[in-house]
């Protein structure tokens, strides 16, 4: 198994908005690579990749009080596409789900930040 360090999406209101995880949620969910998963109370699952191959990395997007965090993970090692190429493709999507989402809520900045400061533990791109 291998996974990326979670990345926290930080909000400049120290909380996360009312809607803002709804609406993340949904925009990920229209992207052509993500299919739904399962959902638990505060945490949603997506699955990411191509459905004809077969394997699929898991896109793991939790809501706290005071910010989100999303981390992947790989269960099967998959020959054609590396999993750092994966999570950078995760990365690039997230940024532009947020931008979308944000148009709802012209008020609130945005920060990701690692919870792992350190260089070797980093996953998603700067």
């Amino acid at each position: 198994i291998q996974s990326s360090t979670s990345l926290h999406i930080i909000f400049n209101t120290n909380y996360t908005p009312p809607g803002f995880f709804v609406r993340l949620i949904a925009s990920l969910g229209k992207h052509r690579k993500c299919m739904k998963g399962s959902f638990h109370r505060n945490c949603i699952t997506l699955f990411f990749g191509n459905v004809s191959i077969g394997k699929l990395d898991k896109i793991t997007v939790s809501e706290s009080l005071t910010n989100l965090s999303v981390s992947v993970t790989r269960q099967v090692e998959r020959v054609n596409y590396s999993f750092s190429s994966a999570v950078k493709e995760v990365h690039s999507i997230l940024v532009e789900s947020i931008e979308k989402v944000k148009w709802w809520f012209p008020f609130i900045t945005t920060q990701l930040a690692f919870v792992c400061t350190e260089e070797r533990c980093r996953s998603f791109p700067d």
